[in-house]
């Protein structure tokens, strides 16, 4: 679901893989998943995979990611290691974008949909994930003074918004639909508020910032690597843990009850690896809905834009609004399902 229109073709590709990586370009193939233009690249000098960043990843982004990725290999964490150009940078630029390159892993990924044997390796990586960096500078990210700016009227005025430029498009399919879910969006983000507490006191850790199944390379029942830490920050722990679970498992889909039983297990496979307070388990699913209720992601993109993959944004939001309806109303269950945990380890 690339947000951005590629500046690349064939042509320039082959002229800039060249000159800057020293690379000769048999064949591209371009990848769909990832909000980023992707690509494998065919090179007489073997596979690749090339990614053009969206147009507001600076030089120091990618920079970022690149010496992350060092790291991590440099302590035996499995993922893809950066292609340096000629000139030993990370990344090289067209076009307005960078463009990095990395080896490419060959498996299989998935988009919101990981088989179910693969949910407890998918636990464990990312457990291990914040072992691995848990002394790795990184900016902090979603801190209690974040969240302690949160305006409910600012929130609801984003809905608002939406609702006024829907009025505009009588033809709009699930027309009905949107209009309920961004009407319930905005009452839920009344709520929200009593909700910032619940960011005090929590584990904060270097992570990922976009743990999920399309990040994953996998073969049969395995996990091969972990990819894309483009979005990589320190953030709260149970944050990436829940949001992984509910992104990977593809939970609540077609308005099907999530399934706590198997999300605490997957919680129990990642404390493992990696240390969890009581009170991590405690906030966890309200810092988790703080998060995603506050968004319109995908609404916006279809009512304000004309992104060729706006229908597949549309489905997408509708997704994760069942997702907030689940997780509100279930609130207190969960916190309890999961401090239970204390009791068992």
């Amino acid at each position: 679901m690339a947000l951005e229109k590629t500046a690349l073709s064939k042509e320039n590709m082959e002229r800039l893989l060249l000159s800057e990586y020293g690379l000769h370009l048999i064949e591209e193939t371009r990848l769909s998943q990832g909000t980023a233009n992707c690509f494998r690249i065919h090179c007489r000098e073997g596979e690749f995979f090339l990614k053009e960043y969206q147009s507001w990843f600076t030089p120091e982004d990618v920079d970022s990611e690149g010496k992350l990725v060092s790291f991590l290999i440099a302590r035996g964490f499995p993922t893809a290691a950066f292609v340096k150009t000629a000139s030993g940078k990370y990344h090289t630029e067209f076009g307005g974008h960078r463009v990095g390159v990395q080896e490419f892993i060959e498996g299989e990924t998935y988009m919101n949909a990981l088989p179910h044997e693969l949910l407890p390796e998918c636990a464990r990586y990312l457990g291990e994930l914040h072992n691995c960096l848990r002394e790795y500078p990184m900016k902090m990210s979603m801190t209690p003074e974040w969240a302690e700016k949160y305006s409910a009227e600012e929130a609801s005025g984003k809905c608002n918004e939406l609702l006024a430029a829907l009025d505009k498009k009588q033809d709009v399919p699930d027309r009905e639909r949107i209009r309920g879910d961004l009407l319930y969006k905005k009452e839920l983000n009344i709520s929200l508020t009593g909700l910032k507490a619940y960011y005090k006191g929590i584990t904060y850790t270097p992570s990922h910032g976009d743990y999920m199944d399309c990040q994953l390379i996998c073969s049969g029942s395995k996990i091969k690597a972990v990819i894309d830490f483009a979005s990589a920050a320190c953030i709260p722990a149970v944050w990436e843990i829940m949001r992984s679970y509910m992104q990977s498992s593809g939970a609540c889909k077609g308005g099907s009850p999530l399934d706590l039983e198997d999300f605490v297990a997957y919680v129990r496979e990642y404390m493992k690896y990696a240390n969890l307070t009581r009170r991590d388990l405690e906030a966890m699913p309200y810092v988790y809905l703080f998060q995603l209720a506050r968004s319109c992601y995908g609404y916006k993109e279809y009512l304000l834009t004309e992104l060729e993959n706006r229908d597949e944004l549309l489905q997408f939001a509708f997704w994760r609004t069942e997702i907030c309806r689940e997780v509100h109303g279930r609130l207190r269950e969960i916190s309890d399902a999961l401090q239970r945990l204390c009791q068992i380890l």
